[in-house]
């Protein structure tokens, strides 16, 4: 039975590197340089105002929000329990960090980022920038293919055309998703 570390996404292991096979090193290696990110933004009050204004439409009207997150974590447990057939607690907290990673991921690279360089080279530059550093980020810290990276920053530069709905929750839901799907159970478990 084959692990989703033996190939698909990230570069073989190197005299320089090695594939990141258990949850832990994805939590420390990308989780926390995102959390790191994430502190480092928060810290600058114009990237607080850009979170703001980016959940106005959620705090005036929440409940299609939660419907959808519940909807989404439906879909995400009967795909876990009819694709790998499991639902323990290492697949729910793995459903959990993708929500975590997707809410920083979004705010810091399509709304935080990209408003304060904007300030100084302009906005499109500005959203190249982010996500060139946003695909850079995923090559670095869980060693992914530079084909995957390239495909990361293209769909990075859509999830920034969808910002264009001033709606960071729909962003942050999409993302959740999409990685979801990529990546539907934790490292070093099992594909079946």
């Amino acid at each position: 039975m084959k692990t989703d570390h033996e190939g698909r996404l990230q570069r073989p292991p190197s005299a320089a590197g090695k594939t990141i096979t258990r949850f832990r090193e994805v939590l420390f290696r990308h989780g926390l340089s995102v959390l790191g990110l994430t502190l480092i933004c928060l810290a600058f009050p114009q990237m607080r105002v850009s979170l703001a204004w980016g959940l106005e439409k959620f705090f005036h009207h929440p409940l299609p929000y939660f419907l959808t997150a519940l909807g989404l974590i439906s879909f995400f447990i009967i795909w876990s329990l009819v694709s790998n057939k499991t639902l323990d607690s290492r697949q729910i907290l793995w459903i959990v960090y993708l929500l975590g990673i997707s809410i920083c991921e979004e705010w810091v690279f399509r709304l935080a980022i990209p408003g304060f360089a904007a300030d100084y080279i302009g906005r499109m530059p500005s959203i190249v920038l982010s996500n060139f550093v946003f695909a850079a980020i995923h090559y670095f810290t869980l060693r992914w293919k530079l084909y995957w990276c390239i495909l990361t920053f293209f769909g990075a530069m859509g999830l920034s055309k969808l910002m264009g709905y001033d709606d960071l929750m729909l962003v942050i839901g999409v993302h959740w998703l999409v990685t979801f799907l990529n990546t539907p159970v934790p490292v070093g478990s099992p594909i079946k």
